[in-house]
């Protein structure tokens, strides 16, 4: 269950991940189309992988919500929850 939820996890990720060298591809087509002039190419860069990143982490945001979700539906412990009961483990073996 753990693999599977790593796995989507890195899914929506990987789905907006945008790569510098794609971002240069992206702003490099822009140039040659007229869209974007030469000059503004840094900045225009710069803005376009600052929103890869920022729509990265709101996905990201996302799945993790949605994650807890389907835990706490299917009542499923968290790491949280077991790393708890650990140390409960641990109290009452000391005692």
């Amino acid at each position: 269950m753990e693999e599977l939820i790593e796995r989507i996890l890195l899914a929506g990720a990987g789905a907006f991940t945008l790569t510098k060298e794609k971002a240069e591809k992206i702003v490099d087509d822009l140039i040659k189309r007229g869209k974007v002039a030469k000059k503004d190419q840094a900045k225009f860069l710069k803005k376009l992988l600052k929103r890869g990143k920022n729509t990265r982490v709101e996905i990201e945001k996302i799945v993790e919500k949605s994650m807890t979700n389907v835990l706490n539906k299917f009542n499923i412990p968290t790491k949280s929850d077991i790393d708890a009961l650990m140390k409960k483990i641990e109290k009452l073996e000391k005692k």
